[in-house]
């Protein structure tokens, strides 16, 4: 990378005069380039910081693959300062997997548009558009962040993905104190980060498995060969997939192969060397001694049946709810949500904002206590 990008940092003692600047800083505007598609864990490519106000904001792009000492940095990015993101999941993701720690203070663009009221999964050009009358050039989107050199378009382009940050912040700030929803915010960004939505352990990767059949399977075997195929492949550092696709590990927990033969008969199951073969068999006994208490399961579903039609109504409900309430769907819920609360099981509706949109009114059309209604003068449907 040239020298003359004064924002690229690819040495050490950049780095650590931007942390000098970074520990002053009001608040962190963060994003970041990676890649995973050909290995477990996300390659970081690129690091963008933004810091100052908007209208004298810095923007530094940090390469990782210089072989920086990035600890400096990341003791910082988890510590209590404000960091911005844009749909930040899987940022906090790569943050987490670098420190085993999460950021304590973030404010999620996307998730405040939602809350206030910008559809579901508004996106950062959209934001960029409707706050800073601007548009960002997406010529460089498909961009491989793992070559180098880096040309100074790349970098202007990645650059971008800050620059607009703090007036969004701004912006969106006033409009959630005018909508007295801060609470509603700091609750789904308490989800955020919250560690235990990034800790993927291997004994729980069974439960990652779609597929037809794995209601059919032995649990015990599915769950230690995906904890094998779990381990083999973060040791690889290579996709799951890239070990042995999903369908070859339900089709293994059904067929319950005692031998080598038993195993290599079972169809799309690959070539396999003789170490592996051995692996994948001691999985298989192990699965098959499991103590039936400790067996797996698959998680039931309600023994309550819900009229189909009282569903529908708490659809039209939160509907109604949401449009009143001018929240987007997707934050506030799913049918998922819904059908449970049909069940009569505690839902995400049982407490904190959601009841108060959504959840008390719920209850109400339960007991019979609610009803709608056209508004003979609009012709709306109203809630009594």
């Amino acid at each position: 990378m040239s020298k003359t990008h004064s924002n690229y940092i690819d040495s050490q003692g950049q780095l650590e005069d931007l942390c000098g600047l970074l520990i002053n800083a009001d608040y962190i505007c963060v994003d970041t380039e990676f890649l995973r598609e050909r290995s477990f864990f996300p390659q970081l490519c690129l690091i963008q910081l933004g810091f100052g106000a908007p209208a004298d904001l810095k923007t530094y792009a940090v390469d990782p693959l210089a072989k920086l000492d990035l600890k400096p940095l990341l003791k910082i990015l988890i510590s209590d300062k404000l960091l911005i993101f844009h749909s930040g999941k899987q940022d906090l993701e790569i943050i987490y997997n670098l420190t085993g720690e999460l950021p304590k203070n973030i404010f999620d663009t996307q998730i405040a548009a939602m809350v206030c009221g910008f559809g579901e999964q508004v996106s950062y050009q959209e934001l960029v558009r409707e706050f800073c009358k601007a548009e960002i050039d997406k010529s460089q989107r498909f961009t491989d962040w793992s070559k180098r050199p880096l040309n100074q378009k790349q970098v202007d382009y990645a650059l971008a993905d800050v620059a607009y940050l703090p007036e969004i912040y701004k912006k969106l700030s006033e409009k959630m104190n005018s909508k007295e929803r801060k609470i509603w915010l700091k609750e789904e960004e308490a989800w955020l980060i919250n560690p235990e939505n990034y800790r993927d352990e291997p004994e729980d990767a069974w439960q990652r498995i779609k597929h037809r059949d794995k209601k059919n399977s032995h649990l015990g075997i599915l769950q230690e060969i995906a904890k094998w195929r779990d381990l083999r492949a973060r040791e690889m550092n290579k996709p799951r997939r890239w070990v042995m696709k999903d369908e070859s590990l339900t089709e293994i927990a059904l067929r319950k192969p005692e031998t080598e033969q038993e195993l290599k008969d079972i169809r799309n199951i690959g070539s396999l060397s003789k170490p592996v073969v051995k692996e994948i068999l001691a999985a298989v006994k192990r699965g098959l001694e499991m103590p039936k208490d400790k067996i797996p399961q698959l998680k039931k579903r309600p023994n309550k049946t819900a009229d189909a039609a009282v569903v529908d109504l708490l659809k039209l409900l939160f509907k109604l709810k949401c449009a009143e309430s001018d929240v987007a769907p997707k934050l506030m819920g799913n049918t998922e949500d819904i059908e449970k609360l049909a069940h009569g099981g505690k839902t995400i509706f049982s407490e904190g904002w959601r009841y108060d949109i959504f959840g008390r009114d719920a209850e109400r059309l339960l007991a019979g206590e609610l009803k709608f209604s056209v508004d003979a003068k609009t012709g709306k449907l109203k809630i009594e």
